[in-house]
């Protein structure tokens, strides 16, 4: 949620100056870092951002979820047991890779 308030307002409440906001202005309290004062602009395009992040996150789910139903429709002649274990050998795959990368990268 976001709530606005004039720059007199946020001037007065914060003893800050009227600045220029193409740089992020950082707003501290007791020398703790409290808030960002960023432009309009800048909050439109982290806003969009945000949005894009969410339905590229929805349609990855989407995808999975049709993946997997296209996978339960296939007969198998695996048991479930035989099926825990080939999905625990390729997740300790993939956690070796990733480990490969961060000692790498």
């Amino acid at each position: 949620m976001t709530k606005s308030k004039t720059i007199p307002k946020t001037a007065a409440d914060y003893d800050v100056a009227k600045t220029d906001l193409q740089t992020p202005l950082v707003v501290e309290r007791d020398g703790e870092p409290l808030a960002v004062l960023i432009s309009i602009e800048e909050y439109r395009r982290l806003q969009s951002l945000a949005t894009l992040e969410k339905e590229r996150q929805q349609m990855a789910w989407r995808q999975l979820d049709e993946l997997l139903s296209k996978i339960h429709e296939r007969p198998t002649s695996y048991t479930p047991a035989q099926i825990e274990s080939e999905i625990t050998m390729a997740r300790e795959e993939v956690r070796e890779q990733r480990r490969g990368r961060r000692r790498s990268g």
